[in-house]
Parts: structure tokens; sequence; C-alpha cells
């Protein structure tokens, strides 16, 4: 007999928490994920934007000073457009605990692992990128995947002030808009990257 927390997790979706940086907005909201895969959810094509519910959104600072709109804003259903998004953060969800577990588990236990730097502004992005294979750096830039790509220790920096920062175990970013995007060596296994 499979328990209820067990069967949400194996169910087709479930609600996740996920943050969602655009240029001028922070917004979050529960995301419905299979498995707590929000890359597969943000690379899906049949879909051109992301649907929340119990969304809360505000204005990134530059916006806020430059437009005087310093409120936060709450939504019973929020869409986003996906081409605006520049990179996600899914939360802990306990009924998911497993799922995002072994997500993780996954992505680390890949062959290759590149260090990561991308600039979109307003942010500058800094993380591990998984592969499935080892190979020279202009095939693993050539060999990229999808639009939106999953990170690991993950560092993004708001570049008009520098004191607001995201640091997640896992985001999901927008390499397609990324006006600077460099894999570097390897990076280091299980260790957070030197800054």
């Amino acid at each position: 007999m499979i328990s209820g927390e067990r069967r949400l997790e194996y169910a087709a979706k479930a609600p996740v928490r996920v943050e969602l940086y655009t240029r001028n907005y922070h917004v979050s909201g529960d995301v419905e994920l299979n498995r707590w895969r929000l890359a597969d959810a943000l690379n899906d094509k049949t879909r051109l934007a992301v649907l929340l519910e119990h969304a809360v959104r505000e204005p990134l600072p530059k916006l806020a000073q430059e437009a005087g709109a310093d409120l936060a804003r709450a939504s019973q259903f929020l869409q986003i457009a996906k081409d605006s998004v520049i990179f996600a953060v899914p939360h802990e969800a306990p009924e998911m605990g497993t799922a995002r577990q072994q997500y993780l588990a996954a992505l680390q236990a890949e062959e290759g692992e590149n260090s990561v730097a991308i600039v979109t502004p307003p942010f500058e992005i800094q993380g591990i990128f998984h592969r499935r294979r080892a190979v020279q750096l202009r095939q693993a830039h050539e060999d990229l995947p999808s639009e939106f790509i999953a990170l690991t220790q993950v560092e993004a920096v708001y570049l008009y002030d520098r004191r607001l920062r995201v640091v997640a175990d896992l985001a999901v970013v927008n390499r397609a808009i990324a006006e600077l995007f460099a894999l570097s060596g390897e990076g280091p296994s299980g260790r957070r990257i030197a800054r």
C-alpha cells in the first residue's frame, strides 16, 4: 500500500512553490510540476506561459525606483510568458522530498560538470551545469540542450544592487535570452564554486 504522501509524489502533477525572475519582476507562486521537474515544464513547447496560483509579484528595485512601483501585488492566478523568465527557483515541498532528492542526485551523478557564468541583465548568474558525458568545452557549448537548463549551486546577483543575491541548490536558467553564456573547466564535485 502506498502512503498518501508517496501517492502525491508520484502523481502526474503536484503544486510546488516557485520563484521566477524577469528583467523587472520577482514573482512567486504555486506551479503544477511533475516530480519537481521545473526545467521540463519551462521547456514544454506546447505552452508559451507558466501559470502560477496564489501568486505574488513585486517589482525589482530598478523598476520600483524608476516607476514608483514599490508595492507587491497578489493574484489568485498569474501567467508569465516563458520567454521573459530569466531564471526560476523551485522550493522544497515536503510531499515532493523524495522526488527532489532523486532529481538532484541524478544531476550530480552525471559524468561531466562545468562551472557556468551567465549574464542576462539585470542578473549575473553562476552555478554548475551537469552533462551526461565529459567533452571538450567547445563541444559542451555546441551540445547544450533545451532553452531552459538546470544548474546546481547557483548564485544570482542583481547588477543594479549587488546586495540583492539569490542562492539556491537548484535553479533553471533561460540560456536562450542570455547576453553572455560561458562554460569553463570542470566544476568542483560536491563543492561550491569559489567566487
